[in-house]
């Protein structure tokens, strides 16, 4: 094999961010009016009996005056004004201080608040400070709060405030913050809302959330929602919290779930949990609930986990345990994992590692990926490991990181798929950089596997010019393989010219003519010929 000439490439990414502000004054004025109407009918058993009926004027007063309302901060110093408080608690942001000290406002001066807030400079901590001003608000005074979150321009695509809001009134009354969530008709805000509701209907009675879900399938939420209130029972009734997970019907929501409960119990009773777990009569619930509990005990010691999956009769129940608790390691500690996995000589393990390899390393940076790769020995495990990562870069068009991908593959008929593609995917992103690039390269196997995907993506719009490269081929078998995708390319579109060519290509046999023209009857622009190497230098 020779290494393939890697370009020099620089990619110069610039961009402009920007947004808009709008008073929530002028948002709320343009609150849907069927969410409005269904969010009124919260008000009466949801408003205190003292709040005041002229709210938004306090809150227009208060904003006009820079926040000159004010609030005793948390430590019980003197009063600062409603806005320097604001900014107090964005300087160190945290959910359980912002909501004591929002207990303590009156609904106007949380919309005062509010609008303060709205117009500091955009940050993730400003987002979570508005959305928990929210809820203080909602806790007063749902259905005002619901229209101007509904009106909200910052809050239109997310629905994360709106979210909770609904999750605030599920605390007293689920079925109203389904309700809520469902006026909002199809959409991303109508998720974001849903599971904000079931995820706190779930830490209360997940029990009861998951009934109402599994009744309403037509209601779904994601998978994530139950995870939080079945760990939380796992604390107080983990045996309970076992059996409320497996009522869940969706095999994803319920894999999650299961995590989530072993992730609490597997750290306070680790043989109670295993016991457990390897009693569970139905077959493939007891892989789920086996993997579970060594997927948790892996984020802990995974040497000891998988040490111990290993011991299990149970095929099944073993390889899926072994798989999982080395995926917990590997999103750990990388480097540890793949030495483990070098010197495992577990074939199924490494089959799955080679399945699941591009989500586990899709953050890491080329060097580490490099890195990582070097720990696996030589032979069909790996090259599975590696076709799926240069297929990933040749699909996200990160080319100079697939050639140096290539380059530490051995010869192999998958290394020359990969390369042919190399050669067809650059073209398709950018033909003046792949013409540049194969100009470079030196005579060799790879050269030819490159020149012949190159010339079935310039057959596309330069019948002459494809095949004007594909003659460069020297190796004969290739050069076939080339010529036919070509041919199948030129009668799409100009059926009498390439069937005029074709009749004075004497490399073509009468068969190799007629499965041409049967390829090129298929819609679509599918490629039919396998270029293969005839003889490698």
């Amino acid at each position: 094999m020779k290494n393939i000439v890697l370009p020099v490439m620089c990619l110069l990414v610039g961009g402009v961010a920007g947004y808009g502000l709008r008073s929530m004054k002028d948002a709320a004025a343009r609150a849907s009016d069927n969410s409005a109407d269904h969010a009124a009918k919260l008000e009466k058993e949801h408003r205190p009996a003292d709040s005041p009926a002229s709210s938004a004027v306090q809150a227009k007063t208060a904003a006009a005056n820079g926040g000159a309302a004010t609030i005793p901060p948390v430590g019980g110093t003197a009063a600062m004004s409603l806005g320097d408080r604001m900014k107090e608690l964005l300087l160190d942001f945290d959910v359980k201080s912002a909501q004591k000290a929002l207990s303590k406002l009156s609904a106007s001066d949380l919309q005062a608040a509010l609008a303060l807030v709205t117009a500091m400079p955009k940050s993730s901590d400003r987002d979570a400070l508005r959305a928990q001003l929210y809820r203080a608000w909602a806790a007063q005074n749902p259905t005002a709060a619901w229209k101007a979150a509904l009106a909200d321009p910052l809050d239109k695509s997310r629905g994360y405030c709106l979210g909770v809001i609904a999750a605030e009134v599920a605390k007293t009354n689920p079925q109203a913050g389904i309700d809520l969530a469902l006026s909002l008709g199809m959409g991303a805000r109508r998720s974001a809302v849903m599971n904000a509701v079931f995820t706190q209907w779930s830490r209360q009675d997940a029990a009861a959330a998951l009934a109402y879900s599994n009744a309403h399938p037509d209601q779904p939420v994601d998978s994530y929602v139950f995870s939080s209130g079945i760990s939380s029972l796992a604390e107080k009734d983990p045996l309970r919290a076992a059996g409320t997970a497996f009522q869940i019907k969706d095999p994803l929501s319920r894999t999650t779930a299961l995590s989530a409960l072993m992730s609490t119990w597997m750290v306070s009773d680790r043989e109670a949990a295993l016991k457990w777990a390897l009693a569970v009569a139905d077959p493939n619930q007891k892989r789920e609930a086996v993997a579970a509990c060594i997927g948790a005990w892996a984020r802990n010691d995974p040497g000891a986990a998988i040490g111990y999956a290993r011991t299990l009769e149970d095929v099944e129940v073993r390889d899926k345990s072994v798989q999982s608790a080395w995926r917990d390691w590997f999103r750990q500690s990388p480097s540890e994992a793949m030495t483990f996995l070098a010197g495992s000589g577990d074939d199924k393990l490494m089959e799955n590692v080679a399945y699941n390899f591009i989500s586990l390393t899709d953050t890491l940076a080329p060097k580490e990926l490099g890195d990582l790769l070097s720990k696996v020995p030589e032979g069909k495990g790996k090259e599975r490991i590696l076709s799926n990562v240069i297929f990933s870069q040749l699909t996200k068009g990160q080319f100079n990181q697939a050639l140096a991908t290539l380059n530490g593959m051995s010869d192999s008929v998958e290394r020359d798929r990969q390369v042919n593609k190399l050669g067809e995917e650059w073209a398709k992103s950018d033909l003046a950089a792949a013409t540049a690039w194969l100009k470079l390269q030196p005579d060799s196997s790879d050269r030819d596997l490159a020149v012949a995907g190159y010339a079935a993506t310039l057959a596309r719009t330069d019948v002459d010019g494809a095949l004007e490269w594909a003659r460069t081929i020297p190796d004969e078998k290739v050069r076939v393989g080339a010529m036919k995708n070509i041919a199948v390319r030129w009668l799409k579109k100009d059926a009498a010219g390439a069937e005029a060519w074709m009749a004075g290509v004497g490399e073509f046999t009468e068969t190799d003519r007629k499965f041409i023209r049967s390829m090129a009857a298929i819609r679509g622009d599918y490629l039919p010929a396998s270029v293969r190497v005839g003889t490698r230098r």
